[in-house]
């Protein structure tokens, strides 16, 4: 019996020595190729076996594998996964690299990154591939029709020009409305601080090649971690980094042209025999006149034509045929220690009047390197030159756009000798040649933009991390203004020449402790807490020059040849920040996530009695797809629903807008002099904003669907709005924390991929935004601010205006509406009262559609953008559109064509009388509908197959032509310009156009 005992335990021993032999252990380490850094949470399975495991915090892992097993399958979201062959080896490290079409997964937030499925925020992310899918040099142009909820308008085609950015709506009326911009951490001044009439856009100075995301921070939870300078959102920008591997080169190059994107038939400048028809129509209705008493001749000469067979169309004069070059050149690679990116680019850009022009050259540089397990260290460096040459695009006739508009088309621009005609006389006293203002006026600017950043990390403890940053930011800025002393607005000085530096300084210092803490040791409940302090410092110096009576010669422009100096002045201003942060979220079992976040800001901007605000949030989302009674359905990939609530605050008002300050360089009797500027208000505070959102994000059939809704609600308090006081102070009015509002909307995105067959691959995707603006409180009754009222339970953009009634076809005369009941109307201008018309600038609603498709290589892609409800307010319609006057002193559009010529005649055009007395009367007949759609852009590519590249020695080539803003269809047919022309505030100023283009592109890859 002891024998068989014997023999079974030996038998089993064998067994066991057999089973151990025939399976072997496995580990290794899993970090990201980007920037070497170790991966937690991947999961790593044996192929074709349910055996599997996950990285620890420190990216290792261990795991016991069958004999005969071949492979390990290595998958994390937002990198590509891999599949190992294993070999004969006992340690299998993994580098992951990114995938961009999984990008969206994991999201930039503040001050770190996220899974989505984690995320409990409103949040938008722009690949760098979608950005540069466009002809656009900025990416704040480029964002428009990507991410709902976000409104951008071009009002300028100025190549280099800044765009206007809304999230969610207007946030402030006396303070920024802007949303906060960070670059690879380090937030940045976006405005235009340009002085000139010209135009200045930091963004301009990022090349969009060089971006890899874009991220729109929109609710409570995911940007109140910026506290006060979130309120109208953050767009956060993340560069390109190195990546361990084969050296990698990309080289791109893009030529084309352009012209003005968008022309109305139906508001054209009229014609000279059209200009001679109104004109002896006008005499006749004015002095009732027979046609015979008055003829076609009299006309002429009383119009002094001296050749009524000249026909100038000034646009074609002054306008051009702009051309695009673009050059763009990375190099990007590493190990597993050093990682690097390096790029340079050159861009010469052309705008559609004569003479403007954009030239940028950018370089970037960014360095990683992984000194031992503990501690990494980066860099980066960013440097752009530009070169601005622009036009006057102020409100005046020095302007060539709006010169082109009044000017008669029986002037010529050239002599018979082909030169220039600058006679001030002979094109009357307030209208210029707009060939010789464009020509010999010369506006622009010169700007160098510096950014940098280094940064160290030190992993303290397996799952405490200590990241600290520090970041410059630079602008300076060399603008210069020429008034030619010959013709124009500058002879009446003989010439003028202004010059204007400014120089912008920011730093910031940013320390982080990132704690990642697998509470119960199981993966079940998961924290990643963050807590730290920041500090800015701003520093503004500008110095302003002019001098008058120039040299007659117009290659001397500077204000230093002026024998007149009119004024040197200068400014030194800036504002600190400083900051404490958290931010927290957990994670149990993959479906129920909670966020907190909380700042503590202080800034120099306020009264000492409101120095520090405190800002939070709180969300949570809820991952029903990891519910198993959602698991059984399995059509559905993801269904979340998540909320959140907090407050932020916004801090763009005025560097010492709580102090009551002097000016000098005034002169009191004959000796230097101050005097009050600001009266200054110690207990200004921070405008609070408290956004509420709820969303649902749904995937279905493997993500071929994805939808995302939100609903959102920001209500705005202690509004800083200017206050009227007594005069005896010597001021008018202060500012102060007196208004509310709320805006209120929703956002809706819906993505699919109809379509996947033998090849062919078609996606589609649209969004639809609707916000509503809401004054809520003020501390008057309603304030007019023309052509606008601010009125509680009104749109903060609402126009007061008279409201037009169209034309009595009696005797042609225009009518107006005597109240807002609409049912009364007098001929009598005066007696009309202004109203609230019901109109606003702001648009109900805005989005895009589109479609990307790719068949064997080739692809095609459009995307269509539309905005409807907005009104814009055109200041010189009354001028450009007869309201009933006319003289010839002043070109008119075709919309005169159809004007009142006769008893019983049914239109809105009244009947001209020479020098008659509705002249230039304003009223809602100035509005024009700001509906439009736009095919914003399209293009059509091939990529060349691997057969043909490895022949050509490249790793890639694609070819490529794209047109953007090729068509536009607007709603009224009265538009006489751009429908992005009014911009924000619906007030065009006739900057210039918005150009389409044309361009063909190469991308080369090595």
């Amino acid at each position: 019996m002891k024998q068989k005992l014997l023999s079974i335990l030996l038998l089993c021993v064998m067994l066991a020595s057999t089973a151990l032999a025939q399976d072997k252990r496995i580990s290794g380490k899993v970090t990201s190729k980007e920037d070497g850094l170790p991966l937690p949470g991947v999961s790593v399975k044996v192929t074709g076996t349910k055996l599997g495991t996950q990285t620890d915090a420190n990216g290792n892992y261990s795991i016991i594998v069958p004999t005969g097993s071949k492979n390990l399958e290595v998958s994390f979201i937002g990198f590509i996964s891999q599949t190992i062959a294993i070999g004969e080896k006992s340690v299998v490290n993994a580098f992951l690299e990114t995938d961009s079409k999984q990008l969206s997964e994991v999201i930039v937030t503040g001050y770190g990154t996220q899974s989505r499925t984690n995320q409990t925020g409103a949040v938008s992310q722009v690949s760098g591939v979608d950005l540069t899918n466009s002809s656009f040099t900025s990416p704040d142009k480029a964002l428009q029709g990507k991410v709902a909820g976000l409104q951008s308008i071009s009002r300028s085609g100025q190549p280099g020009s800044i765009a206007e950015i809304r999230i969610r709506g207007i946030g402030s009326i006396t303070g920024s409305s802007s949303p906060l911009y960070v670059v690879d951490g380090v937030p940045i001044n976006s405005g235009d601080l340009s002085r000139l009439s010209t135009t200045s856009n930091a963004l301009a100075g990022i090349n969009p090649n060089d971006i890899e995301s874009l991220t729109v921070l929109k609710d409570a939870s995911a940007s109140s971690i910026y506290g006060s300078r979130a309120a109208n959102g953050v767009v956060i920008i993340t560069t390109k980094k190195g990546k361990a591997g084969k050296t990698e080169i990309n080289f791109n190059t893009e030529v084309g042209n352009s012209e003005r994107a968008y022309f109305n038939e139906n508001t054209r400048s009229i014609t000279t025999a059209e200009n001679i028809t109104l004109f002896r129509e006008s005499i006749l209705n004015a002095f009732a006149l027979t046609p015979a008493q008055y003829s076609r001749a009299n006309a002429v000469t009383d119009m002094g034509i001296k050749d009524s067979t000249i026909n100038t169309n000034w646009y074609d004069q002054v306008s051009q045929k702009g051309t695009q070059q673009q050059y763009n050149l990375s190099v990007n690679g590493g190990n597993d220690k050093t990682r690097f990116y390096v790029s340079g680019g050159y861009l010469n850009s052309e705008g559609t009047i004569r003479t403007a022009a954009f030239k940028r050259y950018t370089s970037k540089i960014n360095l990683s390197h992984e000194v031992s397990s503990k501690l990494s260290i980066g860099a980066n460096l960013g440097l752009t030159q530009s070169k601005l040459v622009g036009t006057n695009n102020s409100g005046a006739f020095a302007n060539p756009i709006l010169s082109n508009l009044f000017l008669e088309p029986w002037f010529r621009p050239y002599d018979d000798n082909g030169n220039i005609i600058a006679n001030t006389a002979q094109f009357g006293t307030s209208l210029y040649n707009p060939v010789a203002i464009a020509t010999y006026n010369k506006n622009g600017n010169n700007t160098l933009l510096g950014s940098g950043q280094i940064s160290a990390a030190y992993k303290i403890l397996p799952n405490l991390k200590f990241t600290t940053k520090y970041g410059v930011d630079y602008n300076n800025l060399e603008e210069d203004s020429y008034n030619n002393p010959n013709y124009g607005d500058g002879a009446s000085s003989l010439g003028r020449s202004y010059r204007y530096y400014t120089r912008y300084f920011n730093w910031v210092w940013t320390n982080l402790l990132d704690y990642h803490w697998d509470v119960l040791k199981n993966n079940d409940l998961i924290a990643n807490v963050t807590a730290g302090y920041e500090s800015q410092k701003s520093q503004y110096y500008s110095i302003n020059v002019q001098s008058n009576n120039l040299p007659l010669n117009y290659d001397y422009t500077t204000p230093g040849v002026g024998a007149t100096p009119i004024t040197a002045s200068g400014t030194n201003t800036g504002y600190t920040f400083d900051a404490i942060l958290a931010s927290a979220d957990f994670t149990y079992k993959s479906k129920y996530v909670i966020s907190g976040s909380y700042r503590r800001d202080g800034s120099s901007r306020f009264g000492a009695k409101n120095r520090f605000g405190n800002f939070y949030s709180v969300g949570a989302s809820w991952n029903l797809d990891q519910e198993s009674f959602v698991k059984k359905i399995n059509w559905i990939t993801q269904l979340k629903l998540r909320g959140s609530y907090g407050s932020n605050g916004n801090a763009g008002i005025g560097d010492y807008s709580a102090l009551p300050y002097f000016g000098f360089g005034y002169n009191y009797l004959g000796s230097v002099g101050t005097a009050p500027l600001s009266i200054g208000n110690d207990a200004l505070t921070w405008e609070k904003n408290n956004p509420l959102d709820v969303g649902l994000d749904v995937s279905l059939f493997r993500d071929r669907i994805s939808f995302t809704g939100d609903y959102y609600s920001r209500k705005t308090t202690n509004l800083l709005l200017n206050y009227p006081i007594s005069a005896t102070t010597g001021f008018t009015t202060f500012l102060a924390n007196i208004g509310a509002m709320k805006n209120e909307g929703i956002e809706l995105s819906l993505s699919g991929t109809p379509i996947i067959y033998k090849g062919f691959k078609m996606n589609l995707n649209v969004n639809y935004s609707q916000n509503k603006n809401t004054v809520l409180a003020l501390k008057q009754d309603k304030q007019i601010v023309s052509p606008f009222i601010r009125q509680v339970g009104q749109d903060i953009q609402s126009y007061y205006l008279r409201q037009y009634a169209g034309v009595d076809p009696a005797n042609g005369s225009p009518l107006w509406y005597t109240d807002e009941t609409r049912t009364t109307t007098t001929s009598t201008y005066t007696s009309a009262a202004r109203v609230l018309v019901n109109k606003s600038a702001s648009p109900k609603a805005f989005g895009s559609f589109g479609t990307d498709m790719s068949y064997k290589g080739i692809s095609v892609s459009a995307l269509f953008y539309y905005s409807y409800g907005n009104y814009i307010y055109d200041p010189y319609y009354q001028y450009l559109n007869s309201g009933g006057y006319y003289n010839g002193s002043y070109n008119q559009r075709a919309t005169e064509l159809n004007r009142w010529q006769k008893a019983g005649d049914i239109t809105d055009v009244p009947r001209v009388d020479y020098n008659g007395t509705n002249s230039y009367q304003q009223s809602d007949r100035i509005l024009v509908s700001g509906d439009y759609i736009r095919l914003r852009d399209i293009t059509l590519g091939y990529a060349f197959p691997k057969a043909i590249t490895s022949k050509l020695k490249v790793s890639s080539l694609r070819l490529y032509a794209r047109g953007s803003n090729v068509a536009t269809w607007a709603k009224d047919k009265k538009l006489p310009y751009d429908p992005e022309a009014g911009g924000i505030n619906g007030n065009t100023n006739f900057d210039q156009e918005i150009p389409k283009s044309l361009v063909f592109g190469l991308n080369v890859g090595f």
